[in-house]
């Protein structure tokens, strides 16, 4: 570890964006931490506990960059356009964009991507007809309300039970132009095979046969390993 956690904390606190951070952003809540958390430095997190989303800036100590992370319901990623190794330049980026990004993430049906539209993903008659609860699991994300995570990724559908901190994603990879699926089970990332699929037809069939039987055995898992 090369910068330690004082020459992080004297870098933000040089940086006047730091120091005046709005204390709400579209009903974002700002929560000042400006400390080490889990073996690195965050600085601060936007958050939306209705919408079960936050935005956190952290500094990376193992890759030595600052990050901008995202949690919206269990889905986390990191922003790729924020993996910056300056402080100044991190809060040069945030001044800029930190706004509509969270406006942007606090309303994901507003954004359209040309590959998922084509695919004609958001107007699926069967993504139409999900249930809103199955299995105890609430309906967190639709195709119709998809959310861009990364490598190409957008989660279309998303049943969470936050109460046990699992969920499954079944997602669509615009590069490889195909379905997948991935469940949290008390947060731990596991794959499911289940609903793999190279077209909506497939995934359809996929969901009909395996969804129930699914959610129940990520309940199952995580009460286990709870």
């Amino acid at each position: 570890m090369s910068k330690d956690k004082q020459i992080i904390k004297s870098e933000i606190a040089g940086i006047d964006f730091f120091k005046n951070l709005k204390s709400n952003i579209y009903d974002f809540k700002l929560n000042k931490i400006f400390d080490e958390v889990n073996g690195n430095y965050e600085i601060f997190s936007y958050i939306n506990d209705n919408l079960h989303c936050n935005v956190k800036a952290y500094f990376h100590y193992e890759t030595e960059e600052y990050r901008l992370q995202i949690k919206f319901g269990l889905n986390e990623f990191c922003l790729t356009d924020f993996l910056i190794e300056s402080a100044s330049k991190f809060a040069k980026m945030l001044q800029s964009d930190l706004e509509n990004l969270i406006k942007s993430i606090s309303h994901p049906e507003g954004i359209k991507n040309e590959f998922v539209e084509q695919k004609k993903i958001p107007s699926w008659q069967y993504g139409s007809k999900l249930l809103d609860n199955v299995e105890g699991f609430e309906l967190f994300l639709s195709p119709s309300r998809y959310l861009e995570i990364t490598n190409g990724s957008f989660v279309i559908i998303n049943y969470c039970d936050f109460s046990i901190n699992s969920d499954l994603a079944i997602y669509y990879n615009v590069f490889s132009d195909d379905f997948g699926s991935e469940a949290r089970i008390n947060g731990a990332p596991k794959v499911v095979e289940e609903f793999n699929a190279a077209d909506l037809k497939e995934l359809e069939l996929k969901l009909e046969q395996h969804l129930a039987k699914q959610l129940q055995i990520i309940r199952a898992e995580s009460l286990v390993n709870s």
